[in-house]
Formats: C-alpha cells, sequence, structure tokens
C-alpha cells in the first residue's frame, strides 16, 4: 500500500514537471512571437515611405471674395480643394496642409507661412480667372519663373498640371497652358501684372506671385478657368467641374512624384 503511494506521488510529480516544462514551452514561445511582432513592426514603420506633403491654398478667402464672374472666386477655389483634399487623403500616400479654412479670412502671407511651417514637399494654389469682355477662356498656370532656385521643380510640376488639364478637356491658354507673371512699378506708382510665355527664359528682378516666391519646393499658381466665361464655368467651375479639375491635380501630383495613381 505504501509502496503504490510512492508511485503514485512519483507520477504526479513527473506530470508537475512536464506540466512546468509545456507552461515555460509555451510562454517562451509567446515571448519569442511578441518579440519578432515587435521588430517586424518597428521595421515596417522605419521603411515606410513618409506621405509627401501637399500644401494646398485655396486663394483668397473671407471677405476677399476674389473674382466675381458666373461664380465668386472663392466658390471655385474652395471646392475644388475640398475635393482634391479629399482624392489626396483617401489614396493614403499623402499629407494635406491648407493654407486655411473654408470662409477664413487670411490674407498672402498669412497662408504662405501656414505652408511654410509646416515644411511642405509642394505647393499649389488654386485660383479662377476673370476677363472683362466675358469671352476668354481655358487654363493657365504660373510656376516660380526663371532665376529662382525652386523654378526648375516648379516648372516640372507645372507641365504635370497643364498635361492632365488638357486630358481633362480644357484649354490650355499660351503655348503649352504655363506662363509667368511679374508685377511691375510703373513711373507713376502703379503696379502692372505683366504676362510672359514660357519661351522669355529671361530673369527678372521684379517679383511673381506671392505664393510662388521664395520658396524650396516646386510652387505653382492655377489659374482653373474663367468664372466670366459661362461654358467656362459649367465645364471647371461647377460642382461637378470643380471635382473634375480636383482629379486632374492629383493625377500631375502623382505624375510629378512618379506615383501610380490609386482607383477612386
Amino acid at each position: 500500500m505504501e509502496e503504490i503511494s510512492h508511485i503514485e506521488q512519483r507520477r504526479k510529480k513527473r506530470q508537475k514537471r512536464k506540466r512546468r516544462k509545456k507552461f515555460i514551452q509555451i510562454s517562451f514561445c509567446i515571448l519569442l512571437f511578441t518579440i519578432v511582432c515587435i521588430i517586424c513592426f518597428l521595421l515596417y514603420h522605419h521603411t515606410k515611405p513618409k506621405p509627401y506633403v501637399i500644401g494646398l491654398d485655396p486663394g483668397h478667402g473671407g471677405q476677399d471674395v476674389g473674382a466675381v464672374g458666373y461664380i465668386q472666386e472663392i466658390e471655385l477655389t474652395e471646392k475644388t480643394v475640398d475635393f482634391l483634399e479629399e482624392r489626396l487623403k483617401k489614396d493614403g500616400r499623402f499629407k494635406v496642409i491648407r493654407s486655411r479654412k473654408n470662409g477664413e479670412n487670411m490674407d498672402i502671407t498669412e497662408r504662405k507661412t501656414i505652408l511654410l511651417d509646416k515644411n511642405v514637399d509642394l505647393i499649389l494654389s488654386i485660383h479662377g480667372n476673370s476677363d472683362p469682355t466675358g469671352t476668354a477662356r481655358g487654363f493657365e498656370c504660373y510656376p516660380s519663373p526663371p532665376g529662382r532656385d525652386n523654378h526648375q521643380i516648379s516648372y516640372d510640376f507645372a507641365v504635370c498640371i497643364a498635361q492632365q488639364m488638357a486630358e481633362a478637356g480644357n484649354h490650355l491658354r499660351g503655348i503649352n497652358g504655363i506662363r509667368y507673371a511679374y508685377y511691375v512699378t510703373a513711373e507713376n506708382g502703379d503696379i502692372q501684372k505683366i504676362i510672359k510665355e514660357t519661351s522669355d527664359t529671361t530673369i527678372y528682378a521684379q517679383p511673381s506671385f506671392g505664393m510662388v516666391e521664395n520658396v524650396n519646393c516646386p510652387a505653382v499658381l492655377a489659374e482653373q478657368c474663367f468664372l466670366t466665361n459661362l461654358e467656362d464655368v459649367d465645364a471647371f467651375g461647377s460642382q461637378t467641374g470643380c471635382a473634375i479639375a480636383a482629379e486632374a491635380y492629383y493625377k500631375a501630383i502623382c505624375n510629378y512624384f512618379q506615383m501610380e495613381e490609386m482607383p477612386k
């Protein structure tokens, strides 16, 4: 009887040792799995490309409604930026910085400072054009002009934009939809805007649009359509038109960064 009791005790001890050993093995496996997961997580986030930071400027704002035609300019700029921001965020590879919220009253210096403080990788300022005759139509954009440190990269981005606008059916003004703008002070003190075609690569000291001056990234100001031309407004200034333009800008941004477009 006593011998049976000893055997039973030894059996229980063996089972206990087996359970302990199994527990240690399971615990070790769990610990090893956790370590592997942590390492994979760190490696993934270390090697995962950082999103491009896109600076979007809906031109004008607040009390400054911009040009007025069949619609106000801020209607076009804000709607287009809303569509473009949504598209870029849905893509997942971009971070969007807006220069202002819809309806916010901020001058160009404040809007530009917000974008530069966030170290954006690209600036796109969206505007609408106007013409007193009501006959002018089409798209044009203005990169940082010759002589600026970021001229070439801005021009390259402008080419991408113009190509996508043409594919969307917009009429390109000038040689290729890309122009340079300068503000010249006349003898009487008046400031006039002078437009030059891209064939004129002369370096002028006169300032261009504020949003494309003194920045270290690609910067382009886009005149999406003429607000004083009903056909233009219907095509690229209406709700549907702004969505079409936003998609063209999105494709241009992807093309500039040599990235595949993501489906809608």
